[in-house]
């Protein structure tokens, strides 16, 4: 009787057992997935807010450069006649302090000047973007600039290395700004290398040295001659510049040629 007791003791037990192991196991499976999660869901984007600074009595080139440090941009919406100089935002919409998604535009209007003669009326005056005109040559640029019913300003050459002879270096205004038809654009043209290296002539020849520092822009400046019997004569033994040296194109050179006294 009491083995029959054990038994059954024993089997109730397991059974038990059982049962909570599986009544757990569906808790887990049906009732966690209800319950709120403790972590954010991390697949939501955060959208970058940025806060409009103030443009309002700034050219319009200052508030360009204003607002796109701020990873906004700037829209041209009118211009209008004002005592303000030309170009000066008289309003712009959303206000400063007001906080909105990254890259967003800012619409302004900017002031036409005065109205006189020499003003355009703001319901005849048009906006033209300029294209970008670096590293075309100054003749096509001024040709470009004439047919958007622009003018040409001052047109100043300047040295510069990376770009040849008569090509534009910049423009004033650059490249993609919005400008009242017939302003003026002011432009720097490169007059090309400047700056030369001064070549070794050691060792060659008066002709064959003279010929060297010609094709690089130079020019020979003096020639003496010394005796030193430690050296071949009738060659260049000495040369100022020394070669290597950065020097503005057409510097002279002067040589020293070594030969035999007389």
């Amino acid at each position: 009787m009491f083995d029959n007791t054990g038994k059954i003791v024993t089997i109730s037990l397991i059974v038990s057992i059982i049962v909570s192991i599986v009544v757990s196991t569906l808790a887990v499976i049906f009732i966690t997935p209800i319950l709120p999660s403790s972590k954010k869901d991390e697949t939501n984007e955060k959208v970058e807010m940025v806060e409009v600074p103030m443009v309002e009595g700034l050219d319009y080139e200052k508030a360009k450069i204003i607002l796109s440090n701020k990873n906004l941009n700037l829209f041209v919406e009118s211009e209008k006649v004002s005592e303000k100089d030309k170009g000066i935002v008289l309003s712009q919409s959303p206000i400063a302090g007001v906080s909105v998604v990254k890259n967003s535009v800012v619409n302004v209007v900017v002031s036409a000047g005065k109205e006189n003669v020499e003003s355009v009326p703001v319901d005849t005056q048009k906006l033209v973007t300029l294209p970008y005109l670096i590293g075309l040559n100054v003749d096509e640029v001024k040709r470009e600039i004439i047919n958007l019913g622009l003018k040409i300003g001052d047109v100043k050459y300047v040295d510069d290395e990376k770009y040849k002879t008569d090509l534009v270096v910049s423009t004033d205004p650059v490249g993609g700004a919005r400008i009242p038809s017939g302003s003026a654009v002011n432009l720097k043209v490169s007059k090309g290398i400047t700056t030369v290296v001064v070549p070794n002539v050691n060792s060659l020849t008066k002709e064959d040295a003279s010929a060297k520092i010609n094709r690089a822009g130079l020019f020979v400046e003096e020639i003496i001659y010394i005796t030193d019997v430690e050296f071949p004569f009738d060659i260049v033994i000495k040369q100022k510049p020394a070669s290597g040296t950065k020097v503005k194109k057409g510097t002279g050179v002067k040589i020293w040629i070594n030969r035999e006294r007389e």
